[in-house]
């Protein structure tokens, strides 16, 4: 696992094997970060998300508390994800929108 500085990473997050958390990310209570996932910079997830196995949360994103993000997904820079996203999907806007397959 890396953490870079200005990170924060609230009570009871689980942050798997290889995931990369990276400066100014915002990880709030409870969120699970699976393995070799990414967390870009000034991204921000609250509580109870869900992030799957070797998927990228875009630099400056905002994730809604209680959202799944699946494995294998893209979630597009500055986006806001508002719904679950199932694996292997690419999403962005605002709201985060599946915009492709993987």
């Amino acid at each position: 696992v890396v953490v870079m500085p200005n990170a924060v990473i609230n009570a009871k997050a689980c942050i798997k094997e290889g995931a990369i958390i990276n400066s100014g990310a915002v990880i709030e209570h409870e969120c699970v970060i699976g393995k070799f996932a990414h967390i870009s910079p000034n991204a921000a997830l609250a509580g109870n998300v869900s992030v799957g196995e070797f998927t990228h949360v875009g630099i400056g994103s905002s994730v809604i508390q209680g959202i799944s993000i699946g494995k294998n997904c893209i979630i597009g820079a500055g986006s806001v994800v508002v719904r679950d996203i199932k694996d292997d999907i690419k999403a962005y806007g605002v709201p985060a929108c599946e915009r492709a397959k993987i």
